[in-house]
C-alpha cells in the first residue's frame, strides 16, 4: 500500500471515532432525560434492585450442581438428546446408569 492510502485510512477511522463519540455524548444525555422523565423519585431504584434480586434467586434455582461426576445431571434426565444413536455412547449411557443403580439405598436393602 502506498503512503497516501494509508493516510486515508488513518483519517477516515479517525473520523469515524469523532463521530462516534459525538453520538454516544448525545444519547447519553437522552437516555438521561428518559430515565428521570419515566422512572420518578425511586422507581428506578426499586426496579433495578427487584432485578437484581429476581437473578439472583433465578441464579440459585438455576446454577449448576454437581451430581456425581457431572454438572446438570438433573437436566439431563429431562432434555432429549439424539447424539446417542452409536454404541460408544450406549455403553457410556449404560455405565452411568449402572453406577446410580449400585450407589442406590434402594439396591442395597434389596440385596439384603
Amino acid at each position: 500500500m502506498k503512503n497516501r492510502t494509508i493516510r486515508v485510512i488513518i483519517i477516515l477511522v479517525a473520523l469515524l471515532f469523532i463521530n462516534i463519540e459525538a453520538a454516544q455524548a448525545g444519547l447519553v444525555h437522552k437516555i438521561k432525560l428518559f430515565i428521570s422523565h419515566e422512572f420518578p423519585d425511586y422507581n428506578l431504584l426499586f426496579l433495578s434492585g427487584g432485578l437484581l434480586i429476581l437473578g439472583f434467586l433465578s441464579y440459585v434455582l438455576f446454577a449448576p450442581v454437581w451430581i456425581g461426576n457431572e454438572k446438570w445431571a438433573w437436566l439431563n434426565y429431562y432434555t432429549y438428546q439424539p447424539s446417542r444413536h452409536n454404541y460408544s455412547s450406549k455403553r457410556v449411557s449404560i455405565r452411568k446408569i449402572s453406577k446410580i443403580l449400585n450407589n442406590t439405598e434402594f439396591n442395597k436393602q434389596a440385596h439384603s
